[in-house]
């Protein structure tokens, strides 16, 4: 089973698309199947912090009008969807060398909480010198105590849980 961390970009991608009344977007592909835990591909777990669901809610209120009790809601609902698996963890240490402490704070996230895919829609954030690059723009790799990390942008990520490989993602 995958276990996904979705940068907040990917978050409020999704919010925006249903406010505007789009479907079948990447973002919101990507969250229904964080939301329902299942895609084409089988289950899937959500990797989140307490930290990034913080982040969300001041976002969600400052930059999206939310009321605070709405935001409150659905940043709850999304700790909901992690508490189903193991992936609730309470954020990075800051000790990964990203210089961006939002960027650092998830990227430690993901690997705290042992996500296989980190989604978001800004590689460059994450970029790292020994990142190896799949795709330039859409794919790294980034590796660590032996073991891997991808971190895919939205557009890629969800076309693989659609069903359609994708170059560096293993099949």
């Amino acid at each position: 089973m995958p276990r996904i961390c979705a940068d907040l970009n990917v978050w409020c991608a999704a919010i925006l698309a249903d406010a505007y009344g789009r479907r079948g977007t990447a973002a919101q592909t990507i969250v229904d199947v964080l939301r329902t835990g299942r895609s084409e591909r089988g289950a899937a777990a959500l990797v989140i912090s307490f930290g990034m669901l913080e982040r969300l809610a001041r976002v969600l209120v400052r930059d999206l009008d939310f009321a605070p009790a709405d935001a409150a809601a659905l940043t709850g609902a999304i700790a909901g969807y992690a508490e189903q698996g193991p992936s609730l963890s309470p954020g990075g240490v800051g000790v990964m060398p990203i210089h961006d402490a939002e960027d650092r704070h998830v990227l430690e996230t993901a690997w705290a909480g042992g996500a296989d895919f980190l989604v978001t829609a800004d590689l460059r954030g994450f970029l790292q010198k020994d990142a190896e690059v799949s795709a330039p723009s859409r794919i790294l790799r980034l590796s660590r105590s032996g073991r891997s990390l991808i971190v895919a942008h939205p557009f890629t990520f969800a076309a693989w849980l659609r069903g359609k490989d994708q170059p560096g993602f293993g099949g």
